[in-house]
């Protein structure tokens, strides 16, 4: 039995080199056989059982893999292990036990020589093919060889607690601490990995092996008691392989998730994610290079996917992902969403981002694509960033400004490239900015919205009744007012239109349906909707779902939409002032004029009011050109049955001149200015209507309205 590793070294040697490979092991059991004077049947039985019970393991392993190979570690474990016991094991018992040379025989030998054949293949094999570095039977990883010195050392102090006890005249307490080795192997396959743990099973079972062999020897060890300490280890060794496999398999599953999570499985590039991980990690080594950030976007990707399909999108994407990656200089391509891409390279100057940059856009713009009735033209927009190793940046200024230079490259002609340097004066701007949006998203998070009112000349509002319409200011953190111009750009240009005027719409109705009073003297309340609203499919549900409510009278409101929107999206607007009418609200067209409409959009919808812009009726006095236009419009409005409204009448000249027109709906300064919309109400409690107290108002001291 002192043989046993023999058959872990056959069957390494035999998977690794070929299966012939496993006769040095075999010629090593007969040389040490002859060494030791073993009877002649035994070597030679021995010998061949080495030979025969690696060849034919190793044979099955490799057939059963080639036949269907092992998707997981615990399922190619379990295979080594029962080929190993099952087949190799067996193969050397029989041979061995039915040596007819063989003395001592009795009824423990099969089972002795079975175990001592499987523990040295299952328990040794491992190890030496992870000496030899190389992928075993129950392999899926190559890795540095390394021992688990913890585990090493508490099995060490494992068995010399086994030789004291023993020597005291405990050899059943020595026999039961023996199963202390099951957690420091456990811990150790739960904790390394796969050659790690390989190694460190030999090492932490060496000495318990040479611990029980001592007893034997010199305390005249039970061979009952022998083989149940060999068992127990064994089983011990069988368990952990299976455990370590299950962690192993474990790992694995976690590393390809967290792979997935960092990569797209289109392109293979980095995705979103993986690339703002991977970014941030160059940002911040202390030796970083100069870096060149350039982002690449398809702008026509989804006319290309509609009219070609998805396999040719999907190509095409593939290629621009290799194309990406061929670049000089490459740090890491990421695809952050369809058609939209971002590149980091190594560079020293803006040139050379440039060079770059114009080399992917040249290879991808323009390449054509068959359609069905003629080809399809790809359009690309490249914008690039140089980063200075020096640059106190973060990966989201980074991204910010990539952004504003693909703007910009957006907005030229062919080639649709820019590529410029990243400043401080850049991203201090950029800082500003985002901070001005945040403060912007706070004061409509927190209702620090408030509502003004400018009164309109209404002759068809009743006596009692005041027609206004809803000027919107906000609070900042200080309690200081914001007015319109600091923040109305500000909200088209953060995407946040629709949060505002839901904002507005949500707050002017709940403060009718809190004031009824108010509610019940308002004859018409004029809100307006920016661009962004008219093309949000949700609004008039919206404002169908705060009407009903707060159970304000659709009568009562009428909603402004700007000719210059309507224009640029007239089939959103079409659906939104259908629905809208249908509701019963009024409509106007804001603005009129500042979008050089013609009067077909006039018929197209159907308004209520039709609202000269400002710029035409400020200088309507001493400009015969806005003159015309006014009479015009009015001529027109006429026509169609419009009440026409005009805005910042200041002066008592152009309130004339406006009357001779016959222009009876007036809004500005002239007839007051821009109240919170309770002190509009609290300051005319007994007035008739908005003429009555247009003098007076405009008289007041209040806050400047601006539109």
């Amino acid at each position: 039995m002192l043989l046993w590793p023999a058959a872990g070294v056959a069957f390494a040697y035999g998977w690794r080199h070929g299966i012939p490979c496993t006769i040095p092991a075999a010629l090593g059991v007969m040389a040490a056989g002859v060494l030791v004077g073993a009877d002649i049947a035994l070597i030679v039985s021995s010998t061949v059982a080495t030979a025969a019970s690696a060849a034919v393991s190793i044979w099955l392993l490799k057939r059963l893999n080639a036949w269907n190979p092992a998707e997981y570690r615990l399922q190619s474990t379990v295979r080594f292990m029962l080929v190993a016991l099952l087949i190799g094991a067996s193969i050397a018992a029989l041979l061995i036990a039915g040596s007819s040379g063989f003395r001592g025989w009795n009824s423990n030998t099969i089972p002795s020589v079975w175990l001592a054949w499987g523990l040295g293949t299952v328990l040794l094999a491992p190890a030496v093919l992870a000496a030899f570095d190389t992928p075993g039977p129950s392999s899926q990883a190559v890795s540095s060889l390394g021992i688990d010195i913890p585990a090493v050392l508490l099995s060490l102090v494992l068995a010399l607690a086994q030789l004291g006890l023993s020597a005291l005249g405990q050899p059943k307490l020595a026999h039961l601490i023996l199963f202390l080795y099951f957690p420091i192997v456990l811990w150790s396959a739960l904790r390394d990995e796969e050659r790690v743990h390989a190694v460190t099973l030999v090492l932490t079972a060496l000495p318990l092996l040479g611990a029980r062999a001592y007893q034997d020897v010199h305390h005249d060890g039970h061979p009952d008691q022998a083989i149940e300490s060999t068992v127990l280890i064994f089983s011990a060794v069988a368990i952990a392989h299976v455990l370590q496999a299950v962690a192993s398999d474990r790992r694995l599953a976690l590393a390809r998730v967290a792979n997935q999570a960092r990569q797209d499985m289109t392109t293979g590039l980095l995705n979103d994610r993986g690339m703002l991980a991977e970014f941030a990690d160059r940002l911040a080594a202390p030796d970083r290079p100069n870096l060149g950030l350039i982002g690449v976007n398809l702008t026509n990707f989804d006319a290309v996917s509609d009219l070609c399909g998805p396999i040719s999108a999907m190509q095409l994407e593939q290629s621009a992902a290799a194309l990406l990656l061929r670049q000089q200089g490459v740090q890491f391509a990421a695809r952050l969403s369809v058609g939209r891409y971002a590149l980091l390279i190594e560079c020293d100057t803006v040139a050379q981002v440039r060079n770059v940059a114009r080399d992917v856009y040249a290879q991808l713009a323009g390449q054509l694509f068959a359609v069905e009735h003629g080809s399809l033209r790809l359009q690309v927009c490249v914008g690039g960033l140089q980063i200075d190793r020096h640059a106190l940046v973060n990966s989201e200024d980074c991204l910010s400004s990539l952004a504003d230079a693909q703007a910009i490259a957006a907005s030229v002609r062919d080639p649709q490239l820019f590529v410029e340097p990243l400043s401080q004066s850049m991203i201090d701007s950029r800082r500003a900015l985002q901070s001005k949006v945040e403060h912007l998203r706070e004061a409509i998070r927190e209702t620090r919205l408030e509502l003004y009112a400018q009164p309109v000349v209404d002759p068809d509002a009743p006596e009692g009744s005041v027609s206004y319409e809803i000027l919107t200011r906000l609070r900042d953190r200080d309690g200081g007012l914001i007015q319109p111009p600091e923040f109305l750009s500000l909200a088209v240009q953060s995407q946040m239109s629709v949060t505002l005027d839901r904002a507005v719409i949500q707050r002017s109705f709940e403060w009718l349906a809190n004031n009824p009073n108010s509610l019940a003297r308002t004859h018409k309340c004029s809100i307006n909707l920016s661009g962004a609203t008219m093309s949000d499919g949700s609004i008039a549900d919206y404002i169908r779902q705060q009407r009903a409510l707060c159970g304000i009278p659709a009568d009562k409101i009428v909603f402004e939409i700007t000719e210059s929107e309507a224009i640029r999206n007239p089939s959103a607007a079409s659906r939104l002032v259908d629905d809208l009418k249908g509701q019963g609200f009024g409509i106007a067209l804001d603005d009129f004029g500042t979008g050089l409409a013609t009067f077909e959009y006039l018929k197209r919808f159907p308004l209520d009011y039709l609202k000269i812009d400002g710029s035409f009726i400020r200088n309507l006095t001493t400009s015969p050109i806005d003159e015309e236009i006014v009479n015009a419009t009015v001529r027109v409005a006429r026509r169609l049955n419009l009440r026409t409204v005009a805005e910042h009448v200041h002066n008592e000249s152009v309130h004339t001149r406006l009357r001779e027109m016959g222009v009876v709906y007036m809004q500005g300064d002239l007839f007051g200015k821009a109240l919170p919309i309770a002190s509009m109400f609290q300051r005319f409690p007994d007035c008739e209507n908005a003429q009555a107290f247009s003098r007076e108002a405009s008289a007041a001291p209040t806050v400047d309205g601006i539109r």
